[in-house]
């Protein structure tokens, strides 16, 4: 339930009028001013931490030359995976197939794939055809966690949360081009590993190597400057700090209002001056 911003009182759902029934004083216009500043302090707080996360995800992004090259590297791993990645023989319960393989041929074969009949298979024979999937399916999930996660890494734990991305990318990778090669023979996939995936691992190690590179160098990232009622936000933080009564806070930030209003003003007058000095000299001159 609202209440009289006059005195406080709790109001019920039948003080339904503008007029409060204890202390008679107008519940929308009373100290309307001070209501909207607070309403705008709040606000401007508010966009002041909105504001430093937008500024760290430019950073990351754009905040130096090797950001920039990071952010294509880590989607360079995305296309050697439309390259032939295995040359292979697949037989039932996959559909058949003979020849090579690119990201897009797995995805169809596994479409089509009996994963009951593959699963209910499960030996030490088979479990390296599966543990390849799986793997693979997960290192090229993990380009895509990279790419999004690029937004936190100039948070606190964004080279934590990179390396551990970078890390896993890699192993589980390189797992998965070990687990196809020790696929023994007389399976129903069997094959070799084509020049596609030996480029995936190169782009992979390559991120991993500029992602530490960036850490490295260090992205400075360059806040811009919040104000609360005119006040320089840290300024405005340390006053709250220092107890400084709401009052003489509140007359500061008028003070400082008006300094830029007049401060506008005068730009604002130069302005219209100079303008009119260049019409003048117009009018002179084609006289």
């Amino acid at each position: 339930m609202a209440e009289c911003p006059k005195c406080k009182h709790r109001l019920k759902l039948k003080d339904w009028k503008q007029i409060c029934p204890y202390c008679g004083a107008n519940i929308v216009l009373y100290d309307i001013q001070e209501r909207l500043m607070q309403d705008a302090d709040k606000a401007e707080v508010q966009y002041y931490y909105f504001q430093k996360k937008v500024d760290r995800v430019k950073a990351a992004y754009t905040g130096t030359k090797l950001a920039v090259v990071r952010l294509i590297t880590s989607l360079l791993p995305l296309g050697p995976l439309f390259l032939p990645l295995i040359n292979t023989v697949m037989t039932a319960p996959l559909p058949d197939h003979n020849g090579t393989m690119s990201i897009l041929d797995i995805y169809k074969i596994f479409g089509d794939a009996d994963f009951g009949a593959v699963f209910s298979d499960i030996s030490i024979k088979t479990a390296p055809i599966i543990i390849s999937g799986i793997l693979f399916l997960l290192s090229f999930l993990l380009i895509i966690v990279h790419f999004v996660l690029l937004t936190l890494a100039c948070s606190p734990k964004g080279k934590v949360r990179n390396y551990t991305t970078d890390i896993l990318m890699l192993l589980f990778t390189l797992g998965a081009a070990a687990a196809f090669t020790l696929i023994p023979d007389g399976m129903y996939v069997s094959g070799k590993l084509s020049y596609g995936t030996y480029l995936y691992i190169i782009t992979v190690v390559l991120n991993f190597a500029v992602d530490i590179a960036v850490f490295r160098q260090g992205i400075q990232v360059h806040h811009q400057q919040c104000f609360v009622g005119g006040i320089p936000i840290e300024e405005y933080f340390t006053m709250k700090e220092n107890g400084i009564s709401h009052e003489d806070l509140r007359a500061e930030m008028y003070k400082r209002l008006n300094a830029i209003q007049a401060e506008k003003d005068r730009k604002s007058a130069e302005t219209e001056k100079e303008e009119k000095k260049k019409k003048d000299g117009e009018v002179i001159h084609n006289g």
